[in-house]
């Protein structure tokens, strides 16, 4: 597939083409006040960056062939590797999908070492409340 540009606008996706590779490496765009993410930035062998976020009570899914972490310039912003910190070097991707989550949605990457990546709203009953990423074991 490997489409360019944003692929998913929606609260109900599902993101098949990272299905059994491994993903090298997670960076999360933050707000360096609140510690919010913004964007979550993922790197997959073989695919260039795709960055996901929500807003607005959808999740967005996109790939943009273009993506620079290591050099971007944006002082406003943090940008944190995050793949050491949640341990997914290297693991093997078995699900990425969105979903409905109260007024709200959640994007969560599943992997066959049964770990699960969840970005989601805060206060899922709060349309459009602030973001955290999180792992579940």
């Amino acid at each position: 597939m490997n489409q360019e540009g944003r692929i998913f606008q929606d609260d109900n996706f599902i993101f098949t083409e990272f299905n059994g590779l491994k993903l090298e490496k997670l960076v999360v765009c933050e707000n360096p006040e609140t510690k919010e993410p913004i964007l979550i930035y993922l790197k997959v062998e073989n695919h260039n960056w795709h960055q996901y976020f929500l807003d607005a009570g959808f999740g967005v899914w996109e790939n943009w062939n273009i993506i620079d972490i290591d050099n971007d310039d944006d002082e406003s912003f943090d940008y944190i590797d995050k793949t050491s910190d949640f341990d997914l070097s290297q693991k093997v991707i078995s699900k990425i999908w969105c979903e409905p989550d109260q007024n709200n949605c959640k994007i969560s990457i599943a992997f066959e070492s049964n770990e699960i990546l969840v970005l989601q709203t805060v206060h899922a009953e709060m349309f459009d409340s602030s973001s955290e990423i999180l792992i579940i074991k």
